[in-house]
């Protein structure tokens, strides 16, 4: 985990409208955070079938060449647009080979946080998410932004929130967003995590008791973190239910969402839980993942 300052905060291209859509969003986080930025595209090698001939080394060898190429042109391009959009920062860009997963996963120990993309040119149509955009959102060692097509730049900031110590990292991020970009914060807690039906003879004296004791513990958990930003207002939605839709729907005009890799309701080697892959598919606005 990067626990330095004055680490720069990285940003993933390939090409793609949404990798340029996520530069944007990067340049603007720089430009709040004082930080510089680095634009990064990775070339995957290519490995030869074994027993190939000289002349399909060769091809495989160009082949390589040409997607470099094409990964140094969205680097260029994707350096024009951040260096008009944040003139005061500083930006550099390199193309790196490897695997694109891994090379990411690596450069999540230097930076301060990565930006994806939530769908590069490799995507499967009808796939919301990427494998590339998944795989560092779930392996990160540091926050790991993925930005879809809509990047809206007005509307309060949006956390999960459980009480898991992850979920405690989440708030703190949460509340710096909203802090830096001058809006309010709407906390999500939902308890339980019921399926439909799962109320079924509770009664309403035990579901109010259920409510406030999720009320209190929202509470508590927000305390201190009001104290160290004094104006950021806070509102809180309080849900008995699944967590992801909760989220998502109280981000209908929100400009971010912030939730933790992980809550109480994981796994443990589960390293994206449940509540964040369903957020990441369908939010209306890009979404911060904290480790």
């Amino acid at each position: 985990m990067v626990t330095t300052n004055n680490a720069p905060i990285a940003v993933a291209v390939d090409g793609s409208d949404e990798a340029l859509a996520a530069v944007r969003w990067a340049a603007a986080e720089a430009v709040r955070a004082h930080a510089a930025l680095t634009i990064v595209s990775v070339v995957a090698p290519f490995t030869a079938p074994i027993g190939q001939n000289v002349e399909g080394w060769v091809e495989a060898e160009q082949y390589v060449e040409a997607r470099r190429d094409l990964a140094q042109g969205a680097v260029d391009v994707a350096l024009d647009l951040a260096v008009e959009l944040a003139p005061g920062v500083s930006i550099d860009g390199e193309v790196i080979d490897g695997k694109p997963t891994l090379v990411l996963r690596e450069l999540s120990s230097r930076v301060r946080m990565i930006v994806v993309g939530r769908r590069g040119l490799g995507g499967v149509a009808g796939l919301l998410l990427g494998s590339v955009s998944s795989d560092i959102a779930a392996h990160g060692n540091c926050p790991v932004a993925v930005v879809g097509p809509q990047a809206p730049e007005s509307g309060p900031v949006v956390v999960g929130v459980d009480g898991s110590p992850i979920s405690t990292e989440a708030v703190t991020h949460a509340f710096q967003a909203a802090d830096t970009r001058g809006t309010t914060l709407v906390a999500v807690h939902s308890y339980g995590g019921f399926a439909g039906g799962a109320f079924y003879g509770q009664g309403e004296e035990a579901l109010r008791r259920l409510n406030d004791e999720a009320a209190a513990s929202l509470g508590s958990q927000l305390a201190g973190h009001s104290e160290d930003y004094p104006d950021v207002e806070v509102e809180s939605a309080i849900v008995a239910g699944d967590a992801a839709p909760a989220i998502v729907g109280a981000a209908g005009d929100a400009q971010l969402i912030v939730v933790g890799s992980r809550g109480r309701g994981g796994f443990r080697g589960l390293l994206l839980g449940s509540t964040g892959q369903a957020v990441l598919q369908v939010a209306p606005c890009p979404v911060l993942v904290v480790h």
